[in-house]
């Protein structure tokens, strides 16, 4: 049998209710997040407050909804405190972007069902997946909006994959020329697409002289560092006009003109749907 266990409450009137003295401080930028949500949005999750219309739960929300002038859906839970607060948002977890595309491919969104295909062909991080198949950016709306991915609206083609496919096997074989056993990180692989898609560039002449250079290796992290090292090994007693200088892809002048420090990640915090 059903049973009503509790009621939902509206009110636009917000100064009823009260801060719980030592909830933790609502960030500006979370608010920031949850206003372009709601504001594209908004689905009714009411806040929990206590008898004494302490929010226990759900701050962020009120602060948004308050700045945005909509009403307050609330629920009253009484003798409810600090530690029902930390308990309630002690295990929230945010969407990633892998949880993005595994629930569009679930849904038969063959754009995802390909990308998904990719990282599990590269056992390579979605977001460096991306990047290599010049996904890289977060496209349409505000910053704090839902991108066009979390929309489901990425085009990810079997070209697409293809590319990934051909940078990561241009990877394997630089590292095996060289030796290495540093694990690549994201830099490397960003390098292997940026001078496999330079004209001019010989892959055969690539992995000769990595062969030959394999001592004086040094892996990067920085994007700009990474090409001067390709650009070394791969000039090796090569002169005039047959050097290729990769480093010039971030001055505009490379194979393709891509601004590669707006790549697209795995979420660091940018995700809105569990904020409190």
């Amino acid at each position: 049998m059903n049973r009503v266990i509790g009621k939902i409450y509206q009110t636009d009137d917000y100064g009823m209710f009260k801060r719980l003295p030592d909830n933790r401080d609502v960030l500006e930028k979370r608010v920031r997040k949850l206003v372009a949500s709601i504001s594209e949005k908004y689905l009714t999750n009411p806040i929990i407050v206590n008898e004494n219309m302490e929010i226990i739960d759900g701050q962020g929300r009120y602060e948004a909804l308050k700045h945005l002038g909509k009403p307050i859906d609330y629920i009253v839970v009484h003798g409810a405190g600090s530690e029902d607060c930390k308990r309630m948002n002690r295990f929230n977890t945010k969407w990633s972007t892998l949880d993005f595309a595994k629930s569009f491919a679930k849904a038969g969104n063959k754009a995802y069902i390909t990308l998904l295909r990719g990282v599990n062909a590269t056992n390579l991080p979605i977001g460096t997946v991306l990047r290599l198949a010049n996904h890289g950016t977060k496209a349409g709306g505000t910053s704090y909006a839902m991108s066009k991915f979390e929309k489901g609206l990425l085009d990810f083609t079997d070209l697409d994959y293809d590319k990934v496919i051909r940078v990561h096997k241009a990877a394997d074989e630089i590292t095996y020329a060289l030796q290495t056993t540093h694990r690549r990180n994201d830099a490397f692989y960003t390098a292997v697409k940026i001078i496999t898609e330079t004209e001019n560039y010989s892959h055969d002449k690539m992995l000769r002289n990595c062969a030959a250079l394999r001592s004086s290796y040094n892996q990067m992290s920085a994007l700009k560092d990474q090409l001067v090292e390709f650009e070394r090994i791969y000039n090796y007693r090569t002169s005039g006009d047959k050097k290729l200088y990769f480093s010039d892809y971030l001055r505009g002048k490379g194979a393709a003109v891509r601004d590669y420090g707006k790549t697209y990640s795995p979420y660091d915090d940018t995700d809105i749907s569990t904020l409190k």
